[in-house]
């Protein structure tokens, strides 16, 4: 080693000796009992010394907590992202447990914390580890958010100050009613304070709300050649209630739609090949699910809140995919001839699944009508020209008596699964109106982040199955 490296490593070894010092001294003795020719003789070097690495006492008391805290700030300032809301609580309980964990096997470092509240509340060196500690909480509670974890009515730097203050009040606490022979987990459990943070901060839903929603114009175009034309409609403020308070749940069967657990999960929007191969593994989760002869998923559609080329937006006009008679006449054009006299007879159903396909939908939900609060001249009927063939789908006019759904913060392992043509809907409409909408209190920084695929399935039931409206 030449002389240069010598030099600094025996510097930073005289540096390390009297962070270690000072260490024991503040545990032992606190800040204000300590002095620095204390720890300059417990390092064996001169006071002059002391002042060649820290610029001052305080200096140093800083420079002895970063090094001691380190260990329990760190994992605040890089918390992995979970992948759901319960494994984001999971990871507050974890993290508590290990925050106790560690005071409990350092007992220097529980002193030195417990010194550093008997302070007060005045300390800089305190003020300079509470903002670190606020910048790292702000980011766990964003992740939070983005989950539908964390609750999305208060702006995140007001809740960063919520925790930061009981974190300290905690700890303070604990300072004045602890000592060197009473660990804090035997005054207070670490689960307790997991509990009291989790019902402080989760996101709550309200039964309902109100929300503005579109429905069509009288003079909305009756034939168009691009898919929902949405150049004429008229906004109506609903009552839009919580499917996920509902009780008994919304079902496929009574209002049309329900929520069930996704046949596939994306975690990120997929390309179309891997959607693709997710085509089989549908069909048999919801031939199962509902008892069906027959599942064919048809299509599919991404759609994007960000409004860039290529990408399909959201529909924000309250329609159906299908007309009167559109369901039969599509499901014969979609299949051969053989195969469409095989299920001839049969009860005809087509649904979509709809889900997400990054992360937890905030912003732009997607809404149902209870197809028994719907009436047939609600409907619209609209021709759509497309290049190989004509079709029919409709939009619905304005009706005090809908009675509107959705679920809030959809997450990707969640489907909303809902009709949109019945060949034999009984009393019941044939369709179940759908709509974007905006959902209230969603923060500015999670609006427009809303990807979503929608599967399209045809099924045929025979007439003792299940199926009937």
């Amino acid at each position: 080693m030449s002389q240069r490296g010598q030099a600094v490593s025996s510097s930073q070894h005289q540096r390390e000796m009297l962070l270690e010092a000072a260490t024991a001294e503040f545990a032992v003795n606190g800040f204000e009992m300590t002095s620095i020719q204390k720890i300059a003789s417990a390092a064996g070097v001169s006071k002059a010394k002391v002042f060649y690495y820290f610029e001052n006492k305080e200096d140093l008391y800083a420079q002895v907590l970063d090094q001691a805290l380190r260990p329990l700030l760190a994992p605040l300032e890089s918390v992995p992202q979970a992948s759901s809301a319960e494994s984001y609580w999971t990871s507050l309980k974890s993290g508590l447990n290990f925050a106790f964990e560690f005071g409990r096997r350092d007992p220097y470092t529980a002193a030195l914390i417990r010194g550093l509240y008997r302070r007060g509340g005045d300390s800089a060196s305190l003020l300079h580890l509470l903002d670190r500690a606020r910048a790292g909480i702000a980011n766990w509670l964003r992740d939070g958010q983005q989950l539908g974890a964390v609750r999305t009515d208060l702006p995140v730097p007001i809740l960063a100050e919520v925790v930061v203050g009981a974190l300290v009040h905690v700890d303070r606490w604990l300072a004045s009613h602890t000592d060197a022979d009473v660990a804090a987990e035997d005054l207070l459990s670490s689960a307790s304070l997991a509990a009291l943070a989790r019902d402080a901060l989760q996101q709550r839903t309200p039964s309902e709300c109100e929300a503005e929603v579109s429905y069509a114009a009288e003079n909305v175009p009756r034939e168009t050649n691009a898919y929902l034309d949405v150049s004429a409609t008229v906004t109506r403020r609903v009552t839009m209630r919580n499917g996920r308070h509902r009780h008994p749940a919304p079902s496929f069967d009574c209002e049309g739609f329900e929520l069930i657990a996704a046949p596939t999960v994306f975690t990120q929007p997929p390309d179309d090949s891997e959607t693709r191969a997710t085509y089989g593994e549908i069909e048999v989760a919801l031939k199962e699910r509902l008892g069906a002869s027959f599942a064919r998923v048809f299509d599919h559609t991404v759609r994007h809140t960000e409004r860039t080329p290529g990408r399909r937006p959201p529909i924000r006009i309250t329609h159906a995919d299908y007309g009167r008679g559109a369901g039969v006449r599509r499901f014969r054009e979609l299949l051969s001839h053989d195969e469409a006299e095989r299920w001839a007879g049969s009860r005809i159903v087509v649904a979509n699944l709809w889900q997400s396909v990054a992360g937890v939908v905030h912003s732009t939900p997607l809404a149902f009508v209870d197809i028994n609060s719907v009436r047939e001249e609600d409907f619209i009927p609209v021709t759509v020209h497309y290049a190989d063939r004509d079709g029919e789908i409709g939009y619905y006019r304005p009706n005090e008596d809908h009675r509107w759904y959705w679920f809030p913060f959809m997450r990707p392992s969640e489907s909303v699964l809902f009709k949109t043509f019945d060949e034999l809907p009984g009393e019941h409409h044939w369709s179940c109106p759908h709509a974007a909408f905006t959902a209230p209190n969603s923060p500015k920084e999670l609006a427009g982040r809303r990807t979503s695929i929608e599967f399209r399935i045809l099924l045929a039931f025979k007439h003792d199955e299940r199926g009937a409206a």
